[in-house]
């Protein structure tokens, strides 16, 4: 007489197909909703309440209550404008400018830094003659080649862009370089003794291992993005939230420069959502094989 297995591997099934048929259920339902929304806007929900209480108690002008920041970039960006500003000038003088010029060069800075480490990590020989000139270029803060920038480019939106792609680039690069150069020697034996050339072992084996670390490069690039935008307008500069931000400051219209500062906090978390959904989609091989 056989004896019973000690797992019934039918009911298993069926419990796990079961539990996959009402999980899509239960994530629609309203208590999942409510406890997704608190996760991820409870903490910052808190900072707000404690940031306005704080403010009831010991006003200080230089730190105005995050109501009079919201209303005020209400009144600028969707209320019509706000001291002599109108919503139109707001966001197509300022706004925009500065959000086409991180996006512009935030792609031709992760193509760049994408392209040369991929060339770098594959020789061994440039990887090695080229890492104290690339340590020496990071070396140096972003923000003290800008003049460098003006002199050459002159105050243009063409040398906003350069520079912020030239400091995106560095991170890219060098992640991109190292996830290539630190992938298994042996995927690429693989592909060699499955006869593959040498363009498709980099399109098929190296760059789909890399991955993780060219997506980490890029992370970190769409916190430079908007950093470096500003960073750019902050000289020589007529238009956008850097310009902004500074002559607002000037003016001593605090209301005004955090308003200027809610919207770009705003574009860098939009700018990171996207930029995390595509990871996730891009990357989903490689979460689910762990």
């Amino acid at each position: 007489m056989a004896t019973p297995p000690l797992i019934d591997h039918t009911r298993t099934t069926g419990l796990r197909t079961v539990r996959r048929r009402r999980e899509p259920l239960r994530r629609f339902s309203l208590a999942w909703w409510l406890s997704q929304a608190a996760m991820t806007f409870g903490l910052l929900v808190f900072l707000l309440m404690a940031w306005q209480i704080a403010a009831w108690i010991a006003p200080n002008p230089q730190i105005p209550s995050p109501i009079i920041i919201l209303g005020y970039a209400w009144q600028l960006f969707l209320g019509g404008g706000a001291q002599g500003m109108s919503s139109q000038t707001a966001w197509f003088g300022h706004a925009l400018p500065t959000v086409g010029r991180a996006l512009l060069g935030f792609l031709l800075g992760c193509f760049w830094g994408i392209v040369l480490g991929i060339f770098t990590g594959l020789s061994r020989v440039f990887r090695y003659s080229s890492n104290w000139v690339v340590e020496f270029l990071r070396a140096i803060p972003t923000s003290a080649v800008l003049p460098l920038f003006i002199v050459l480019m002159g105050g243009t939106d063409w040398m906003r862009v350069a520079f912020i792609s030239y400091g995106l680039s560095l991170y890219v690069l060098i992640n991109t370089a190292s996830g290539v150069a630190s992938v298994d020697p042996t995927l690429v034996l693989t592909g060699r003794a499955f006869r593959l050339s040498r363009p498709a072992i980099i399109w098929r084996i190296i760059l789909p291992a890399a991955q993780p670390a060219i997506w980490a490069g890029i992370r970190i690039a769409t916190i430079g993005a908007t950093i470096l935008a500003i960073v750019s307008e902050f000289m020589v500069a007529t238009n956008g939230i850097g310009y902004q931000i500074q002559y607002n400051v000037g003016r001593f219209n605090l209301p005004a420069m955090w308003a200027w500062i809610v919207f770009l906090a705003i574009f860098g978390l939009i700018l990171n959502f996207v930029v995390e959904g595509t990871e996730r989609r891009v990357l989903r091989w490689h979460r689910n094989s762990h």
